[in-house]
């Protein structure tokens, strides 16, 4: 089974045979556009070509003939087609904030408590309420257009079959759906602006949604007929690659954005609305939180500290000098808000802020600061959800984050928790195709979770007391930051009063 993921920066799929053992993978990468402040796109066709390209990878150094294809897909993107299911403008991403404005008169239209209770998801513009609200009244000539409003992985699943299709999973990541019943909810499509024929038609996870085209089939070199079962989000997608298969587990991932996830038995939502809730399957939700800036901050600090080496090298290397600055980073903190926030603030307008520079700082301080600021938005996610209940079970640690140990022990230290270390081709890529195997039968009874290579255990240790500290001193930084930027938008505001 071949297991597709369409990754925020890359295309990746990993070939599971029988018994959910990886036997082949490739990927290629994209780019995330930022053509403006708060905007952060994606061309569909640019990934539509990667995914033919990965297909005919895999499907050439495969032993074994794939039976099938299950797709894995970001969540939160949106994207407008006219009926022939051609783009009519490139795809917002969950990085993209340009709706932030709506937030405040939608939540002044709904019953925001019991739309979040019914959803899971918070009225903000990472979710289609306010992101579809933005088409409406910012883009009407694109809206009087729009046929349908579909994910990146709506759009690729009918690149591949010709039919519509959102998996419930996948669905339950845009805020229109009422997660306990599986349907669309009434007043969420009234804010947004939609009827349900404008969106594509639900269908369980594990179904088959069609046979693969024999266009895609001759440009990949993989069967006509080919089923394709519909999969779900990569957050959900990777819990199950990672061998997450009992309510009460959870997993802390950190690729390009990061997240904390739980498994649950039940719908569960926070009073203060800091965290989400979507659908794994008919009997099981997901809890948690997602942060806007995981890797990509070590990326700009990658690309601005060591721009003569290779990204390879210049990862190790700030790894390497982050390794020789103690805990604390001497003072300096980097609150990483290279894109604004999500849970739990849901501040998209926090910018970044490097604080405590003195003469006697390098790039090594900086480098530091930038491993420990993720870490403490990793934190404040952990301590708005309770406390995973499943006993013996050590928390998963997964992504990216895995191939630098040292920030895996600090993230181990600033949550007070141990982690795993999961090796995995890919994690997401890996839990569809599980997920497809199960969708075609094809998984040996009592097989509830592929074999986990198991990587390093990260058990806190004695930097815990200065992260307890340093945690503290983050979040009462952070809050005198969001009142200096309240007190800057403020005098620019009287600014702009005085010379009219």
């Amino acid at each position: 089974m071949i297991g597709l993921d369409l990754g925020t920066t890359s295309c990746k799929a990993v070939v599971l045979d029988g018994y959910g053992r990886p036997v082949a993978s490739a990927s290629e990468s994209y780019p995330l556009r930022v053509p403006r402040r708060g905007w952060a796109e994606q061309d569909v066709q640019t990934i539509g070509g990667a995914a033919v390209r990965v297909l005919r990878a895999v499907a050439s150094a495969s032993p074994v003939a794939p039976i099938g294809i299950a797709l894995s897909g970001a969540m939160h993107s949106c994207l407008p087609v006219d009926a022939d299911g051609n783009p009519l403008a490139p795809a917002m991403t969950w990085a993209d904030n340009r709706a932030a404005a709506l937030e405040a008169p939608i939540r002044a239209e709904v019953d925001v408590p019991g739309l979040y209770a019914r959803t899971g998801c918070p009225i903000r513009s990472t979710y289609h309420p306010v992101r579809l609200r933005w088409w409406a009244d910012e883009a009407p000539d694109v809206a009087r257009r729009t046929a349908r409003y579909v994910g990146l992985k709506d759009w690729i699943l009918h690149a591949l079959t010709g039919t519509w299709a959102i998996d419930v999973g996948m669905a339950s990541t845009t805020g229109l759906l009422d997660v306990a019943t599986h349907t669309w909810d009434p007043d969420a499509l009234a804010a947004a602006r939609v009827r349900p024929g404008q969106l594509a038609p639900l269908v369980p996870s594990a179904s088959v949604v069609g046979g693969l085209r024999r266009n895609v089939a001759a440009e990949t070199g993989l069967p006509p007929g080919l089923p394709v079962v519909a999969g779900g989000s990569d957050g959900a997608m990777a819990n199950l690659g990672t061998g997450i298969s009992t309510p009460g587990h959870a997993v802390v991932t950190v690729g390009t954005s990061g997240a904390v996830r739980q498994l649950a038995a039940r719908p569960w939502v926070d009073p203060s609305e800091r965290t989400w809730c979507y659908v794994v399957d008919e009997d099981r939700w997901l809890i948690g939180g997602a942060i806007n800036n995981g890797g990509l901050v070590l990326d700009w600090v990658r690309a601005l500290q060591y721009p003569g080496l290779s990204p390879a090298a210049g990862f190790a290397r700030l790894a390497a000098d982050a390794a020789r600055v103690a805990a604390g980073a001497d003072g300096v903190f980097l609150l990483p808000y290279l894109t604004g926030e999500r849970s739990p603030s849901w501040t998209p307008d926090d910018p970044a802020m490097l604080y405590g520079l003195r003469l006697e700082h390098g790039r090594a301080h900086l480098a530091r600061a930038a491993l420990e600021g993720v870490a403490h938005c990793l934190a404040d996610v952990w301590q708005a959800l309770p406390a995973p209940s499943a006993a013996g079970e050590i928390t998963r640690l997964t992504g990216g984050i895995t191939r630098t140990p040292l920030w895996g022990q600090i993230v181990a230290d600033v949550l007070g928790v141990p982690l795993m270390a999961v090796e995995a081709a890919d994690a997401s890529a890996t839990g569809a195709a599980l997920l497809g195997l199960r969708a075609l039968d094809r998984l040996p009874a009592g097989t509830g979770a592929p074999p986990v290579q198991p990587g390093r255990i990260h058990t806190p240790g004695p930097d815990r007391p200065v992260y307890e500290r340093q945690h503290r001193a983050f979040d009462a930084l952070r809050e005198q930051m969001r009142l200096q930027q309240a007190a800057l938008r403020a005098v620019a505001a009287d600014g702009v009063a005085d010379s009219g």
